[in-house]
């Protein structure tokens, strides 16, 4: 498996991240599978990157070529979301990025659950997390949607 690394996004990552959430396969895969307004992106993630609730993790491989994202957002829950850029997926890549960034977030916030919703047609997506040792919590609906619960908590506990 390839060696990886992240750093947490900065500002100028905002074309980068914007690429990645236009991608036809990540819109499809979204609860919201409209494309994502330039402006409004950019208001967004700004926002997001000053958010004491929110972490963007960016991965790099061996080479230091940005492979993917994990976000973790902490509202009413904590809830994730990856993301893996086009030219680097089938490479095992989201399990490793998933584990990692949890690992690291849950080291900080113990007591937390880390809450993922995924379509039951994202099958990629689902073995990814179960393999970074997310449990299912059963199938609801997410806004008409079908999806599968997931749930991974610290080892502490």
């Amino acid at each position: 498996m390839s060696e990886l690394n992240f750093r947490f996004a900065e500002e100028k990552d905002v074309d980068l991240y914007y690429d990645w959430a236009n991608d036809s396969e990540v819109r499809e895969n979204s609860y919201n599978q409209d494309p994502i307004d330039y402006d409004n992106h950019v208001k967004w993630f700004k926002n997001k990157l000053n958010s004491s609730g929110c972490k963007f993790y960016i991965f790099l491989n061996e080479l230091n070529e940005p492979i993917g994202q994990v976000r973790i957002d902490k509202n009413d829950e904590t809830v994730i979301g990856i993301s893996v850029d086009k030219k680097h997926r089938g490479k095992n890549y989201a399990s490793q990025m998933l584990v990692m960034s949890t690992n690291h977030y849950l080291r900080k916030h113990t007591n937390e659950k880390i809450y993922a919703y995924i379509k039951t047609s994202n099958k990629a997506s689902y073995k990814s997390f179960v393999n970074a040792g997310f449990i299912e919590d059963g199938v609801i609906n997410v806004l008409n949607e079908k999806s599968y619960k997931l749930y991974k908590k610290s080892n502490d506990e």
